[in-house]
């Protein structure tokens, strides 16, 4: 909210969504939104779809860059009201749309490189990833005499803690930290903050708004 209020929105952005970067089986996610916005419309998910897309192209993580909507089902129509009606929405966005995809896809990858939902629902599925890759580390750790590989395995999954989560939709670049972080985590949230600016995000993720936006069937 703060960086909101001071350094503003982009034209044509009602609410910035918070993003992480999940370090799935296959390929690096980009989950938005993961607690900016609980009560969402259809019309500000494709909103975070376009940020999300100019966030994975300013990272370089993928050269497909396909972007899927979070449901409980790969079908179109499977969902709520909020998921039906995004679908469509996503249908006259321009770009890659790949269609809705299911919760495991984000810890999986390779469906899409882009997962976008509400905020409450992103936050559930973000701390769920983290607790059971924890649980899961914690378990296999048990097992051997040098529990450490295991548990960094687990730990490297607590994205939203250690890498930080990005603000997208602003005119700037503003990266969200736990207010616990040692210092290797606050590194790694300048870090973050410094590839966004290198890679003109704030700038791309404008482009992709009015390219979007132009280009609307």
């Amino acid at each position: 909210a703060a960086a909101t209020l001071t350094i503003g929105r982009l034209e044509g952005v009602t609410r910035a969504a918070v993003a992480v970067v999940v370090p799935a089986v296959h390929h690096s996610v980009v989950l938005l939104d993961v607690g900016g916005t609980v009560d969402a419309t259809p019309e500000l998910l494709a909103q975070f779809a376009n940020s999300g897309r100019a966030f994975a192209i300013a990272l370089g993580l993928s050269e497909d860059r396909a972007v899927g909507l979070l449901t409980i089902g790969s079908e179109p129509g499977k969902g709520d009201a909020l998921r039906r009606l995004a679908h469509d929405e996503f249908l006259d966005l321009n770009l890659r749309y790949v269609g809705p995809v299911e919760g495991d896809d984000v810890a999986l990858g390779g469906i899409a490189d882009v997962i976008v939902t509400d905020g409450f629902t992103g936050n559930v599925v973000l701390k769920a990833i983290e607790g059971a890759a924890l649980n899961t580390a914690e378990a296999i750790s048990r097992r051997y005499a040098d529990p450490e590989p295991a548990l960094e395995v687990g730990r490297s999954f607590a994205v939203g803690t250690h890498a930080g989560a990005i603000l997208l939709g602003i005119n700037g670049v503003s990266v969200v930290g736990h207010g616990a972080s040692s210092a290797e985590e606050i590194a790694a949230y300048v870090a973050l903050a410094v590839r966004g600016v290198r890679s003109d995000l704030v700038a791309r993720i404008a482009d992709q708004l009015a390219v979007s936006d132009a280009g609307k069937r």
